[in-house]
């Protein structure tokens, strides 16, 4: 029997009009090969020369670093200008950030390692009325519900990145309220009941995942602004790295399980399906370039 580590982390927060997703990511690991993914996380970063970088690197960050050295501006946030004093002095820019980036997520199409990645997301404009709380419960029960169908003959220990504490007991509280009592699925046989958290900044693998979510997060802008060229490296990794390893059904199917629409929506899911496809017939994985200009 396997046993897994399931990280999660989300993207864009529901209260902010800025944001047109809410989205939950997790990337199932296996608990065997997490110490050499670490090892090769940290080999990627000393190679870069980001070993004595004594900040997390966030999604986020690639790209308000990038306007910053682009205007020759150091950012007003405190632990961002750290970042890009540590770059200026070794001579780089946001490139190594973005190389950086790359690099870690490229590490999803080693064959020798045993990822799942499952998405959902909510398209907030879609639901004005929802309250929070709720959609947090449909994330959650959404996530529970693929990890058992995925690995019914395993053990999974889901670990969160760190929340405020209101938070950090609302999802406590619903995680453990699935758990116990089922809902479509009867019985969560597969899943440690108690809901774990960390700190990113002391998790290389929720690092990844702040990546994931982000890389998502900017797809799916992308589709919904229209605008290829602002998002350009998120399509470029969610197809090179994120799409072919999110889960699947028995019949080979990825909606559903490995991506999803929350609420259910058949009409928002036929939408961004038939986008998604669009991408991949007109970027395919052996036809994307590293021609963007950053």
């Amino acid at each position: 029997m396997k046993t897994y580590i399931c990280f999660n982390d989300e993207s864009g927060s529901w209260n902010d009009e800025r944001t047109n997703f809410y989205i939950r990511a997790s990337l199932l690991v296996d608990t065997t090969q997490l110490k050499d993914i670490e090892n090769d996380i940290i080999s990627i970063r000393e190679s870069l020369q980001l070993g004595n970088l004594n900040e997390e690197i966030k999604w986020q960050d690639l790209w308000r670093l990038r306007n910053c050295f682009k205007q020759n501006k150091d950012p007003s946030d405190k632990r961002l200008k750290s970042i890009y004093s540590f770059l200026k002095k070794l001579g780089g820019d946001y490139h190594q950030l973005i190389e950086y980036c790359d690099r870690v997520l490229s590490l999803l199409n080693e064959s020798k390692y045993d990822f799942k990645i499952i998405l959902t997301f909510t398209e907030k404009s879609k639901y004005p009325n929802h309250k929070e709380k709720d959609i947090y419960k449909f994330h959650i029960q959404d996530h529970l519900e693929r990890i058992q169908m995925q690995c019914s003959n395993s053990i999974v220990i889901v670990v969160y990145d760190s929340i405020d504490d209101n938070k950090k007991k609302l999802f406590k509280a619903i995680h453990n309220e699935i758990i116990t009592n089922g809902d479509f699925i009867k019985e969560y046989n597969s899943i440690y009941e108690s809901l774990l958290f960390d700190d990113s900044y002391d998790n290389k693998l929720l690092q990844m995942m702040d990546f994931i979510a982000g890389t998502f997060a900017g797809t799916l802008t992308s589709i919904k602004k229209q605008d290829s060229n602002n998002y350009q490296k998120a399509v470029e990794f969610f197809c090179n790295y994120i799409y072919p390893k999110l889960c699947k059904d028995k019949k080979n199917e990825i909606w559903g399980s490995g991506l999803k629409e929350t609420p259910g929506n058949n009409n928002i899911r036929e939408n961004y399906r038939k986008k998604m496809d669009s991408i991949f017939s007109q970027r395919g994985k052996d036809e994307i370039k590293d021609d963007f200009h950053f």
